[in-house]
């Protein structure tokens, strides 16, 4: 793949999401093959010159596209306030000595939250307590997070993907869940749980080779102490999954991993994906530019 597909890939990718890039975000998120900036950034000026991309206050988009530049900057002021209100629920979550990790991810994680979404948060839970932690964190957030099978309610909390320290690795991989493990947004941690969840989940760089995961930040390590025996474990599985037995849709319940989406976004997302290069591949391919590869096919989904 040629890095100007991979910088049109790139971009049709965010497009999804009405999100246009910087160039230190094309760099970053670069779908195919490694590359310096300075090779990046000749291929992204060669694209403005033809006219198959565009840019505006330093954001690049798909030709004709131009109105999600202004589109970002309302959603990074919405996203200003659900972060606060993120952090707000996060600091509740500390009060669970088994909670390991609260991060953001979605479109909050990226800024690119819509006026009416909810905030995703991820929780990383000590070993043997995924199912007790929950529980304790669904009661502590009561009154602030989205009931299951109810609509996005504005603001309010979603506890949608449980991880336990046991088993960090994100056994589904593929060019969105490389995403969302490269923008998600830690609140706090202990016991380096985000270092530890970037190191099980370095398979990400075979979607976004350039990507490099953060220097853990010691600014939002919040202090460790062991965890009280929970006997329980057993029982809050049992209670929970009888709960939910008539109710999960799309939901992902493994051993060690807990997926609540109320819809099968992955899915939808990659479907799209390949939909918007087969629209540009019709586009360009008269002039002799495919996007899809055998590379970026390969690179799609494993």
């Amino acid at each position: 793949m040629s890095l100007e597909k991979a910088v049109l890939s790139t971009l049709t990718y965010h497009g999804i999401f009405d999100y246009p890039l910087t160039k230190e975000e094309i760099y970053k998120y670069q779908i195919g093959e490694t590359a310096s900036r300075k090779k990046i950034e000749k291929a992204i000026h060669s694209l403005v010159e033809n006219k198959k991309i565009a840019t505006k206050n330093n954001l690049y988009y798909l030709k004709g596209r131009g109105k999600i530049v202004n589109l970002r900057t309302r959603r990074k002021k919405y996203s200003f306030l659900k972060l606060k209100k993120a952090r707000f629920f996060a600091n509740i979550l500390k009060l669970i000595p088994t909670v390991k990790l609260v991060a953001v991810s979605g479109a909050l994680a990226m800024e690119n939250a819509q006026k009416n979404d909810d905030i995703d948060l991820v929780i990383i839970t000590a070993r043997n307590t995924l199912w007790s932690t929950r529980l304790l964190a669904n009661i502590l957030l009561q009154p602030f997070r989205r009931k299951a099978g109810w609509p996005h309610i504005k603001n309010k909390a979603c506890l949608n993907l449980f991880i336990e320290q046991s088993s960090l690795k994100i056994r589904t991989q593929n060019l969105y869940t490389a995403h969302e493990v490269a923008q998600m947004r830690p609140l706090w941690q202990r016991q380096n749980a985000y270092t530890s969840f970037l190191k099980a989940n370095s398979w990400v760089k075979t979607f976004l080779p350039n990507w490099e995961p953060p220097s853990a930040d010691s600014t939002f390590t919040f202090p460790h102490f062991l965890p009280p025996v929970l006997p329980l474990e057993a029982l809050a599985k049992w209670g929970q999954l009888a709960y939910m037995k008539k109710k999960v849709t799309t939901e992902k319940i493994g051993k060690y991993q807990l997926f609540f989406h109320p819809r099968n976004t992955e899915e939808l997302v990659l479907k799209e994906y390949i939909k918007r290069l087969n629209m540009l591949d019709n586009r360009y391919s008269r002039k002799g530019t495919s996007l899809q590869s055998s590379s970026s096919k390969t690179r799609l989904r494993v």
